[in-house]
């Protein structure tokens, strides 16, 4: 990247127009000169500010209406353009990036006209090589992305600003790193390290995953207590359920020995539940023999009893059988009789009707010939009637379509005149509409010349909202900071309130613990005074008398050496956990105040921003400007919300409102749009309404004649009159019809009458013969009947009336039922008898007495059995499952261990090697900048210094130091910290580092070109040989194709460099001008 030209307007110190040509100077070296204030480090800014969007320095950030000029007026166009070279040789290209920051514009119209003043947002433009515009949005990343740097490290090798030349020579290694990832592409040595800690996290998973299966299985084992280990492996599987899975390969080895033993019972149960199965399967095939045998004997009882009682019922069933017989014939005998009984009615019923038509016959043929005399007569009078209403039909019949016409040419008249008043409405309302038409559009101009500026206000209203935004999104995070700082606070309390309360259990049980200790020692005094003896020394004090020996007390004479030592433990465990309960309240307090000063910093940086949304505000909000400073002490985010609340709704209200004037604005520029056609369109209208007025007219009058020539030709005075003749000879005749068609209906009912009349008579005297011997034949086969049966009708009818058909079926089902017992108790008796074969009948109770004892006996062996069973298949199971687990897990372990050790040697966590893989191939390029950077740094130092990486052996001890930088003084022959380097030093070791760093990245990267370095100020620290040879390295940079320009207001360098930029300012603010040597 090569600046080829710089424009700037509006900008900082820059009032009107200014452009730089950087291709202007003879020589790659030039220096920016002029005095302090004069606009120098502006230039830096401007390019800075043009393919970043902010300014150089770091400390010091400007954007935004900051950046705006003072010396022109708010209606000129803050902007800055610069046109850059990318590339080398033949395929360096240009591209042009111009970039308009936030700024204050002049209101043009609307209450503020020519005095108040709004905020427009900024913009950036980048044409491409070909002349094409990048999209706007994207414009800052592809600015990045042409680059290959961000602002920090463009600043750090590119533009080294006035006051932070020193930012990289002393930053720290993790900082240094993050340069150099972007620089050198080293993020994969980074990769590498985060996937070895993926991978050793998906193993520690893994091994979670097993210990918790392994606990959950532990928790099916059973382990029955009479087990002569059961105490020890319920104590492990305590352990294995608490976590301890280190116990669980002694925990298997047991669960072995278990599962042999349960397999040792099952095979004792199982003989012991077969000895028992064959005594209950004897037990209860007696029993079972038992049963039967007293089921022969209660069978043969029965048996017994029922023959006896068919014996004594046999002489009533025998006179049933009888009675049951004479029954079914009296039966058979009454239907044949009732047969011949409906023959002799089927005779009678005819001769009687036959006898009923015969003398209805004379009187039907009369009434049938007067029926039709009657009805010839009615048809004539019919006839007549009916050609007096045909004459009449046809006149009335005229009348009615004459006067048809008449209406129809009334109703044209009508038409014609409402048609004739329409058009004189429509004439009317044409020249009306007109009229309010052009009003209207006067109207609509001076409506849309006072919302001219809506767009204007919409724009500003949208800077004032994305403002608010940032507000709420600042407040949000002070929010969360203040939960983060209450919650520590509880925890901080919390923690104090533990520690009070261990110390007071400390100071309880130490208090007990001396008291313990002073008695257990005049206890052993005490036991020492009654071993003295007049004469002998003392063992303690060595005296050969003992007036006043130790006194014991009886109430502590059990009081030893293991209570006293148990209690100096529980002394000591509770004095540990004092300390350490001490040393977390005391951390969770620090911590509680550091997220205070969090909170508070957050606080007061959103109070200041506040003040500044409200200084500008409406006169209502000018007591929340005022306010703002005082919230600190009164629930000051609550107030700040409200406040921010309230200006939302503000803003909202007064979007709405601009919504509604742009849409009203819209509206009336569509209107507007369309006036001139509309006019001319209600023009044509007029004309039209007039001509179909004349029109009307006419037609009205050539209506109304027709109507008069057609009414002088009616012969009734009326339509009612015509109808009323007409309806009267139609219903005369009407009525003539109906008399004669009700006449012929007579005539044909009497007709039909007297026809069938002769029909019956004839077929009663046809079917009289067959009836006659159909009786005769009925009679004969009753008598047959009677003497077949040998019975009288005397005999069977008393029958039939005392007993129903369905008692002989009764009486007949008693005498089967009665057989049928009879046989088969005569056959169970013959077949028991035979079955029992003389045994003696059994004592059934003691069989089944001694059955279910056997039963007992073997459930509970079962029982035993089944449990011994389940305990082992469980415990079986486990085994099963626990055993590859256990082999996996060491497997994964193993592992684990050699990620883990691998994870902390790259990654820089193993103690004693704190230097990670990232930092190790970076000193790679680091040693390679350091030997570019001390050939220029030993020029500059006339050979006194060199910089030096910290030695490997140093790098990771502690900290990761492996890219922190050493001064080596080649006349002390020592190494010492950069930071003892003076102002002049540092600022040589600075730009020789600078310069070491671009060659490595022209070096190492043919993505980025940096052919361009700015070094402001740092000049003034320098004696005249180190400046005159830090001129000099430039110098020689400057003879390839590296652009290198020196802020400076050093008087010396004027006469060293020839290529100048000077910089003045005056009243209208800065300007600049070549001098070329």
């Amino acid at each position: 990247m090569r600046p080829v030209k710089l424009t700037m307007q509006a900008f900082g110190s820059y009032g009107n127009l200014t452009k730089i040509d950087f291709s202007e100077p003879d020589q790659n070296l030039f220096l920016v000169t002029g005095d302090t204030g004069a606009g120098k480090t502006t230039i830096f800014d401007a390019i800075v500010f043009a393919l970043y969007g902010e300014a150089s320095s770091s400390t010091n950030k400007k954007d935004g209406v900051v950046l705006q000029s003072q010396y022109v007026e708010l209606n000129v166009e803050p902007f800055v353009e610069l046109v850059f070279s990318e590339g080398t040789g033949e395929t360096r290209q240009l591209y042009t990036v111009r970039r308009v920051p936030r700024h204050l514009k002049r209101l043009t119209r609307g209450a503020g006209k020519n005095t108040g003043s709004r905020e427009v947002t900024g913009s950036v433009n980048l044409i491409m090589p070909d002349g094409t515009e990048y999209p706007q949005k994207e414009a800052d990343s592809k600015l990045g992305e042409i680059l290959g740097l961000n602002k920090g490290q463009f600043m750090q090798v590119a533009m080294i600003a006035q006051g932070e030349f020193m930012e990289l020579l002393r930053a720290k290694s993790d900082d240094k790193k993050v340069i150099f990832r972007k620089l050198f592409n080293t993020e994969l040595y980074q990769n590498i390290a985060d996937e070895l800690m993926n991978r050793k996290r998906s193993l520690e998973k893994d091994i979670a995953q097993i210990k918790t299966a392994c606990q959950t299985e532990t928790a099916h084992v059973v382990i029955f207590q009479e087990y002569e280990k059961w105490e020890e492996m319920e104590a492990l599987k305590k352990q294995i359920q608490n976590g301890e899975i280190v116990v669980m390969d002694q925990f298997l080895i047991q669960l072995t020995e278990l599962c042999s033993t349960l397999r040792a019972r099952i095979q004792e149960a199982q003989k012991d539940l077969d000895t028992l199965s064959k005594l209950r399967d004897e037990k209860r095939d007696a029993y079972t023999s038992a049963s039967q045998l007293q089921g022969l004997y209660n069978q043969l009882e029965a048996a017994l009893f029922e023959l006896k009682a068919c014996e004594d019922v046999e002489a009533q069933i025998k006179e049933k059988m009888l009675l049951s017989e004479h029954i079914r014939t009296a039966y058979e005998i009454q239907a044949e009789y009732l047969r011949c009984q409906d023959a002799f009615g089927n005779l009678r019923n005819h001769e009687n009707a036959l006898k009923e038509q015969q003398e209805r016959s004379p009187q039907l043929e009369n009434q049938a010939k007067l029926t039709a005399e009657e009805a010839s007569k009615v048809q004539e009078l019919a006839e007549g009637e009916k050609e007096v209403y045909t004459t009449i039909y046809e006149r009335v019949n005229k009348e009615m379509k004459l006067r048809k016409r008449i209406s129809k040419a009334q109703a044209t008249a009508r038409e014609s005149q409402e048609a004739l008043q329409a058009a004189e409405t429509a004439a009317q309302k044409a020249r009306e509409d007109l009229d309010s038409l052009e009003k209207k559009e006067e109207e609509w101009r001076t409506q849309a010349e006072t919302l001219a500026d809506t767009g204007e206000k919409i724009a500003l209203w949208k800077g004032q909202n994305q403002e608010l935004e940032a507000f709420f999104a600042d407040l949000e995070e002070a929010e969360e900071q203040l939960q983060m700082t209450e919650k520590q606070k509880k925890k901080s309390e919390k923690a104090k309130k533990s520690y009070i309360k261990i110390r007071a259990l400390y100071e309880n049980q130490n208090q007990e613990y001396e008291s313990m200790r002073r008695i257990f020692l005049d206890e052993q005094a005490g036991f020492l005074a009654r071993e003295l003896q007049p004469g002998k020394p003392c063992p303690v004090c060595g005296a050969l008398e003992h007036p006043h020996p130790c006194a014991t007390s009886e109430s502590h004479a059990d009081l030893t050496r293991e209570q006293l030592d148990l209690a100096e433990k529980e002394a000591s465990r509770l004095r540990s956990q004092q300390e350490q309960l001490a040393g977390e309240a005391r951390a969770a307090a620090d911590l509680a105040i550091e997220k205070e000063k969090g909170y508070q910093d957050k606080l007061e940086k959103l109070c200041g921003g506040m003040q500044e949304l409200f200084k500008d505000a409406a006169e209502e909000n000018a007591q929340n400007a005022a306010g703002i400073s005082g919230i600190i002490d009164r629930s000051p985010l609550e107030f700040i919300k409200q406040q921010l609340e309230t200006r939302k709704l503000a803003l909202q209200k007064q979007y709405t409102q601009l919504q509604k004037d742009q849409n009203t604005l819209l509206k009336l520029q569509n209107q507007l749009s369309h006036v001139e056609e509309t006019k001319k369109q209600g023009k044509l209208t007029v004309e039209e309404t007039s001509q179909k007025l004349t029109e009307a007219i006419a037609a009205a009058k050539s209506s109304q004649d027709v109507l008069e020539q057609l009414s002088s030709s009616l012969e009734y005075p009326s339509e009612e009159a015509a109808m009323q003749e007409f309806d009267k000879s139609k219903a005369k005749w009407k009525k003539a019809a109906r008399d004669a068609e009700d006449a012929q209906k007579k005539s044909s009912t009497a007709s039909e009458a007297f026809v069938n009349c002769i029909s019956l008579i004839q077929r009663y005297m046809d079917e009289l013969p067959g009836l006659q011997k159909a009786l005769q034949e009925r009679q004969a086969s009753y008598t047959e009947l009677l003497h077949a049966k040998d019975m009288t009708e005397s005999e069977w009818k008393p029958l039939t009336e005392e007993y129903s058909r369905q008692m002989a079926d009764q009486l007949q089902k008693e005498t089967d039922t009665w057989k049928q017992k009879k046989i088969a108790a005569q056959t169970v008796k013959d077949s028991t008898s035979k079955a029992i074969d003389g045994r003696t009948k059994p004592d059934l109770e003691l069989a089944k007495a001694q059955m279910e004892e056997a039963e007992v006996k073997r459930r509970l062996a079962q029982e035993k059995l089944d449990s011994y069973k389940e305990q082992y298949k469980a415990d079986q199971d486990a085994c099963s499952i626990l055993t590859p687990q256990m082999e996996k897990r060491g497997k994964i372990i193993e592992k684990h261990a050699k990620l883990e050790t691998l994870y902390k040697l790259l990654s820089g966590n193993m103690s004693g090697n704190r230097m990670d893989l990232e930092t190790f191939v970076q000193r790679y390029y680091l040693e390679k900048i350091l030997y570019a950077a001390n050939r220029r740094f030993s020029d500059m130092s006339a050979g006194q210094f060199e910089l030096r990486m910290v030695d490997a052996a140093n790098a990771g001890k502690g900290k990761n130091r492996g890219l922190d930088l050493m001064v080596y003084s080649n006349v002390t022959g020592k190494e010492r910290e950069v930071r003892t380097l003076s102002g002049g030093e540092s600022f040589m070791a600075a730009l020789s580092l600078a310069l070491g760093m671009a060659d490595q990245i022209q070096e190492s990267s043919a993505s980025i070109n940096l052919d361009v370095m700015f070094v402001d100020e740092g000049f003034g620290s320098l004696d005249e040989h180190s400046r005159e040879q830090a001129v000099k390295v430039l110098q020689e940079l400057a003879g390839g194709s590296k652009l290198i320009g020196i802020i400076s207001h050093v008087t010396e360098l004027k006469q060293e460099i020839e290529d100048q930029l000077i910089v003045t300012k005056d009243e209208k603010g800065s300007h600049v001008r070549w001098q070329i040597s």
